[in-house]
This record gives structure tokens, sequence and C-alpha cells, in this order.
């Protein structure tokens, strides 16, 4: 079934958008670039290994690019997912807030340590969604004014989540001017589950120009010094903690398992369960 979209638009620029779709699909789900903040109104679980994400009904996933989350939908497991998008276009943020600052928002003290994130959504956030389905009935009666409110009540709704949470740092770098050092973004993310490509973006470099950055920087390749890093990372957690190795992959960056096992005997010439036996020896 070819994806079905249906879309209501504030200032020429999509605002909300509704799309139904079986998965996989055979062209990436085209969803504008901008950031955006997706709920999950029905899904059947299926796994998006490479980004992290499930099409869990109930849940929302906040992203700060719509193309991330369009690849993610593209090469999801076979399923079905209907899913409400609200787009944060940067043009359209501010006219609806004048310029200014929303109310509730705080300047950022460091880097996003994520760019996109998931979790279950809060009733008032399922209550906001529900009511935006609503819209899609009565589409000739949507004024701009009442478009323009909606977009500030999801916004200033989720600045009022917890300060060190991932969604309100995002929705906090949506209307930030502050600038942070090519390394101290990358420092941030290193055992983040990333791609190039996503780390790239997060530091507002194309492919090309973030691995010459990246090899200026660190002297090696991104690929290799990352992985070095998270390597490090998981013997040293390891050999001075009690978690599980599923535990230790997913907090240094891994997103599978027996990945993560395979890279660590290739590295250090044991599986991750070895080396904490042979260290007991």
């Amino acid at each position: 079934m070819a994806p079905k979209l249906n879309q209501i638009t504030l200032y020429e620029k999509p605002l909300f958008s509704w799309y139904e779709l079986s998965t996989p699909i055979e062209k990436e789900l085209s969803l504008p670039s901008e950031s955006c903040f997706a709920y999950i109104l029905e899904g059947d679980n299926q796994d998006v290994t490479k980004s992290g994400f499930s099409a869990t009904k109930g849940t929302v996933i906040l992203s700060l690019c719509g193309k991330t989350v369009g690849r993610s939908f593209s090469t999801i497991e076979t399923g079905y997912i209907s899913t409400i998008v609200v787009h944060f276009n940067q043009d359209v943020l501010q006219k609806v807030f004048d310029g200014e600052k929303p109310k509730f928002w705080k300047e950022l003290d460091c880097p996003c340590k994520k760019d996109s994130f998931q979790e279950d959504a809060s009733a008032l956030v399922k209550a906001y969604f529900l009511s935006v389905a609503k819209f899609f009935e009565h589409k000739t009666a949507l004024s701009e004014e009442i478009l323009a409110v909606k977009l500030q009540e999801i916004i200033l709704l989720l600045l009022q989540t917890e300060e060190s949470s991932h969604m309100n740092l995002i929705i906090r770098r949506l209307f930030s001017n502050k600038t942070f050092s090519f390394r101290k973004v990358i420092d941030a993310n290193l055992y983040e589950p990333l791609d190039l490509q996503r780390l790239a973006a997060m530091t507002n470099n194309s492919m090309a120009s973030f691995k010459r950055k990246f090899n200026k920087v660190y002297n090696s390749t991104p690929a290799k010094y990352i992985t070095q890093k998270k390597m490090a990372k998981a013997r040293s957690t390891l050999a001075f903690s009690q978690n599980s190795v599923q535990e230790i992959c997913y907090d240094c960056g891994f997103i599978n398992p027996s990945s993560f096992s395979r890279m660590f005997k290739n590295e250090y010439g044991c599986s991750p369960t070895e080396f904490r036996e042979n260290l007991i020896e």
C-alpha cells in the first residue's frame, strides 16, 4: 500500500502531517528536513534497528531532523503505522512567537547528546495529538490564528518537561542561537547510537566537510576514533562494574549486542564475557 498523507499547513508550510503506511516502503518517506514531533497512533511494534525507534502505539518521537524519522519509517520491519507529525519549521516558529523566546525557555549549557528521542507519550501529549486528529475532520474551519495557538501549545507543553530531559533539551535547541565547538559536539555524543550522517548534521556540516574537520581535530577518521573510544569505555565498564554485557553494549552507544561482542573480540581477542571471566581468574 502506498503511503497515505493528509496535511495541514500554516503560512504555506507543513504544520501537521498524518501518515498511514504499510512498511517497509519502496522509497524513503519524504518528511521535511526541519525538526519534528511524531505520535504513533497505531503500530505493530516494528523494530527500526539502526535508529533505535520502534513503531509502538502511544509513543512519541522527537527529532532535530525530519529526514531521520523518514528514513526510519522507510526501513522499518513489515507492519502498519499511523502517525501524526508536528513540523517545527524555523520560519513558522519565529512568526508564531513574534521572534521572541517562548515562556519557560532557557539557554543550553552544553550540546544536545541526542538528535532524536522516543518515549511513552504523557497523558497531556496524547490529548494534544487526539485533538489535532480532530482538526483533519474540519480543515476548512481552521484559521491561521487557531493553528498558531496549537503550535504554541505543544512547544510550551514540551518546555515544561524536566529541564535535563532529552525532550526538553531538543526543544530548547530549536530557539537557541548558541553555538558549540566541533569538538564539544563530538565529545558530547561519542557514546550515543548515532551514525556519521546524523553526527555530521549535529555539527552543521556536510559529510565531506565533517570528515575533513574530524581528521583535522582528532587526527583520525570518525569511524576509527569513535569505535576505539566506545571500545575503551566498554572494556573499562566490564572491568569495574557489575552491569550486564547487554547493558554495557547500549551504554557505550552500540545498538546490537551481537555485533558489539564481535567487534570487542576483534579488538581484544576475546568476547566481553570471556574478558570478564579472565579478570576473575
